[in-house]
């Protein structure tokens, strides 16, 4: 017998999540304050919760796709929230890009009342949700963590243990760090080259042929910023978040960042003085064109 789930929050990631759970046979209740994307699933077997207790209580395994760690700890941890419908042995899987010490907190909690958590955020973007092809990185007991595996690959190609309570949810800040780094870095090239006289198409061709190529330079660039579309599904203001998660553990354990923080600036620049925040992240590129006076 298959586990039943929960799963709360079905925007851009979470929707296509839950979908690849119910194509893989679970049986799933959802919750989402938004009643518009919870008709989204109306398609689907899923079956729309009452409340948040009550999805805890008729599920195995709950999940979590919300914006950020004060999101999670109000659904947990508020009355009528999903800590009040979990009990012995149910497992909450946060999928969310949280912070590692919140979600330390969140664990000791619901280790009181004998639940289990693991934080397992993903990375591959809207694209790869819908194909069942995400990156998962998780933190938490690896005996929780093998005896979800099975779940975790319903939308996960690649799943990856990487240590305790919040190491899972550290990494993918970090992984968001590096991909933040090649997207600017790789923008500020393009747009010289542009200025140079070298058509962008010719130059990732080229790029894309060596050692400099990344997922910025094969994927993002080509679906989303060369036709100037920016709509990749993930909000620059959600990259700055994950920028920030990973710079406030950094200085909680005393370490610097040098390249990191200049980054985070950047992209900080972009959605507070751009007003690009709402925007898909790939909208950095049209940041830099303004800074460097090349917008087309």
């Amino acid at each position: 017998m298959k586990p039943k789930l929960g799963f709360v929050g079905l925007g851009n990631i979470g929707e296509p999540i839950c979908r690849r759970l119910l194509d893989n046979g679970y049986e799933v209740s959802i919750h989402d304050v938004d009643p518009k994307a919870v008709a989204k699933l109306s398609d689907t077997q899923a079956q729309p919760a009452e409340s948040l207790e009550a999805l805890a209580a008729s599920a195995d395994v709950v999940f979590l796709s919300l914006p950020n760690s004060d999101v999670v700890e109000q659904v947990v941890l508020k009355d009528g929230g999903l800590g009040d419908g979990l009990s012995y042995g149910k497992v909450l899987i946060d999928t969310s890009s949280s912070q590692p010490a919140s979600t330390r907190m969140v664990a000791e909690r619901l280790a009181g009342s004998g639940v289990d958590m693991l934080d397992a955020p993903v990375s591959g973007g809207v694209l790869r949700a819908r194909e069942g092809k995400l990156s998962v990185m998780v933190g938490g007991e690896r005996e929780v963590f093998e005896r979800c595996h099975e779940i975790l690959r319903a939308f996960g190609s690649q799943v990856f243990y990487v240590g305790g309570h919040g190491a899972g949810h550290l990494v993918k800040s970090l992984n968001n760090l590096l991909s933040a780094t090649t997207l600017a870095s790789a923008s500020e090239a393009i747009i010289l080259a542009r200025k140079a006289g070298i058509a962008p198409e010719t130059f990732l061709e080229v790029i894309n042929a060596g050692n400099a190529r990344s997922y910025s330079t094969e994927v993002k660039f080509p679906r989303f910023i060369l036709d100037r579309s920016f709509d990749d599904g993930f909000a620059l203001d959600l990259m700055v978040k994950d920028l920030k998660i990973a710079l406030e553990t950094a200085a909680e354990i005393g370490h610097p960042m040098f390249s990191g923080s200049t980054i985070a600036q950047l992209w900080q620049a972009a959605a507070a003085q751009g007003g690009y925040g709402s925007a898909g992240h790939t909208s950095i590129y049209a940041f830099l064109e303004g800074l460097t006076g090349e917008e087309q």
